[in-house]
């Protein structure tokens, strides 16, 4: 009888282990997706033609992003200044 309860009590433990090891392996397995999927943006070829020609930076997400709002200012601040030329001419 001691017996059994000691093989009970051991291949419980061992079940424990092994699911402690399927979870490390899919915890690395998504960490390396996620940091392959996040490292740099996925243009199609023509699109990121056109963002390229557009002067925005596409070699990272936060580069992409930067240089996206550095250029929408400065289409804002243009369209300012025109707004004030034809302000100064009325």
């Amino acid at each position: 009888m001691v017996f059994r309860g000691k093989m009970k009590i051991n291949k419980a433990g061992f079940m424990f282990l092994e699911l402690l090891l399927v979870l490390a392996i899919i915890a690395f397995i998504v960490f390396k997706g996620f940091k392959l999927y996040f490292k740099n943006p996925f243009f199609d070829k023509e699109a990121k033609k056109i963002i390229v020609e557009s002067g925005i930076d596409t070699t990272s997400y936060k580069s992409t992003i930067e240089s996206t709002r550095d250029k929408v200012e400065d289409i804002q601040n243009k369209r300012f200044e025109e707004l004030d030329k034809l302000d100064k001419n009325i």
